[in-house]
């Protein structure tokens, strides 16, 4: 619950669950009912930019003002509008919904240019700027109305919803199961007045400075490619990044193209680089980014290019995955997010103690006499 925007209690700090890089939590202060007395009527398009281009979302991720000002930040999103979704106009009232005995859920609906933004960008904001594995609840925000839920408007964004979240999962970013609703539209109630654009209106009350306002920092930080201020690219650069994929595919081998954008796996002792001894550099296949040198490739005996560490300046990132019945750690270039293998802690114990087992295929070599041979495989 949060207090009435017409009055300012005491701020109950609450600590904030951390869920990676990318988690953006909520925190909440004592509970005070607002004075006001809403006049509930279903909205099905909000804001008056509307086009008939225009496409709708609604979400629900917890408390609405939160919500409201990361989307209103994101390049291609019109309009945002704060509400109330999965119940009847009897109970859209803010007084009744923060009772927790409704069935709505606190949202928001957006209209968007599918052109500038696409539904899956959408749901990535959705997922990491909240947590959704706690049962109605956010923070110290507690009830059903704080839910997370999406409403989809036809079965396509069903579909891409059901698969972001099969994939959120499977690949174990959450030590805990997601519990994000996925149901079918029926109606939208605008909030009340008061509510809506209350971030940027009242940037300095309690909650919006312990709250809302770091949470819309770390969205920025986290997603400031894809914000409205944000320098737009030339036709040429949106024509590139349209083309990259299809290019890339008639570039790549079907062996190439299948680890890096599949997360696929090479057969052992049957690749290119297992046991190459050549003094040199390996670059991501993909972009060329400097991964691994010929200077901490050794002898592990797996059939795969195995190194000790990163070069001096090799970007790769790690990632949590649990497929195929196994908990390893994915090894993914920085740069364009190549997969490129796992990293285990097998490796020689002088050297750290870990092996970066990397698929060949992921891989360009280049030979640099300035780097030292790799030891033979036995």
């Amino acid at each position: 619950m949060r207090p009435s925007p017409t009055r300012h209690l005491p701020l109950i700090a609450v600590g904030a669950l951390a869920l990676g890089a990318y988690a953006l939590m909520s925190f909440a202060d004592t509970p005070n009912e607002p004075n006001e007395q809403p006049t509930a009527k279903p909205a099905d398009a909000p804001g008056e930019a509307a086009t008939a281009s225009d496409a709708v979302a609604t979400f629900a991720s917890g408390c609405f003002w939160c919500t409201e000002a990361v989307f209103d930040e994101l390049r291609g999103v019109k309009s945002v509008v704060s509400g109330y979704a999965g119940g009847d106009a009897a109970t859209a009232d803010y007084k009744i919904v923060s009772t927790g005995r409704t069935k709505h859920a606190e949202a928001i609906q957006l209209h968007y240019d599918p052109s500038l933004v696409d539904y899956e960008t959408l749901l990535e904001v959705f997922w990491k700027t909240h947590d959704p594995t706690t049962p109605n609840r956010q923070g110290a925000d507690v009830g059903p109305q704080y839910r997370s839920a999406i409403f989809y408007h036809d079965e396509k964004q069903k579909a891409l919803a059901e698969q972001y979240k099969a994939k959120l999962d499977e690949s174990g970013v959450f030590d805990k199961p997601i519990v994000t609703e996925i149901n079918q539209y029926d109606t939208f109630f605008p909030a009340e007045d008061y509510h809506q654009n209350f971030f940027a209106l009242n940037p300095q009350q309690p909650y919006c400075r312990a709250v809302v306002g770091p949470k819309v920092e770390k969205f920025r930080k986290v997603f400031g490619d894809k914000l409205k201020n944000a320098p737009k690219k030339d036709k040429a650069d949106d024509k590139q990044g349209a083309e990259s994929k299809a290019e890339l595919k008639k570039r790549l081998s079907a062996l190439q193209w299948h680890v890096t954008q599949e997360a696929g796996t090479e057969r052992a002792f049957q690749n290119l680089y297992w046991n190459k001894t050549t003094a040199g550099d390996y670059e991501c296949i993909v972009c060329g980014e400097l991964l691994f040198t010929s200077d901490n490739k050794f002898d592990s005996g797996c059939g795969w290019p195995s190194f000790t560490k990163p070069a001096e300046g090799g970007a790769v990132t790690q990632h949590a995955d649990n497929s195929h019945g196994m908990r390893r750690i994915e090894i993914r270039c920085e740069k364009c997010d190549a997969h490129l293998g796992h990293v285990f802690n097998d490796g020689p114990a002088a050297a750290g103690g870990l092996r970066y087992c990397i698929n060949s295929a992921s891989l360009e070599f280049e030979e640099n006499k300035a780097r030292k041979e790799a030891p033979p495989e036995e």
